[in-house]
């Protein structure tokens, strides 16, 4: 975020219920893990949908479709800020058991293993 205060998620909250409403209705799979969402799961569960901009708004994106992507919960909080490339690798690492300890593995569902 911008240190000034603007906060473009509230200030563009219709702009983003929008892309958030279109984002889900393709139904697609968490674009980090590559595994199904179940879009039923509200928040603050790990494996619930949330809304990502694949360049953060921190680092410049912008609210827009073509910068979004449906995510699991947990995947983007271990995304933040960093580049989709790298939170892919991290993501496979921590879900292998590679990780590097940064981040828990969720638990409130059973996970099984899918060939990504």
């Amino acid at each position: 975020m911008v240190s000034n205060g603007y906060n473009p998620r509230q200030r563009n909250g219709h702009r983003r219920r929008q892309n958030r409403a279109r984002v889900k209705a393709a139904n697609t799979c968490c674009y980090i893990c590559g595994r199904p969402i179940d879009y039923s799961l509200k928040s603050p569960d790990p494996w619930s949908y949330v809304l990502d901009e694949t360049i953060p708004l921190a680092r410049g994106g912008t609210l827009t479709y073509n910068n979004s992507g449906a995510a699991h919960r947990w995947c983007n909080q271990v995304k933040g800020t960093h580049t989709l490339e790298w939170a892919r690798r991290e993501v496979a690492n921590i879900l292998n058991g590679k990780g590097k300890g940064m981040q828990a593995r969720p638990t409130s569902i059973p996970f099984t293993r899918l060939d990504v």
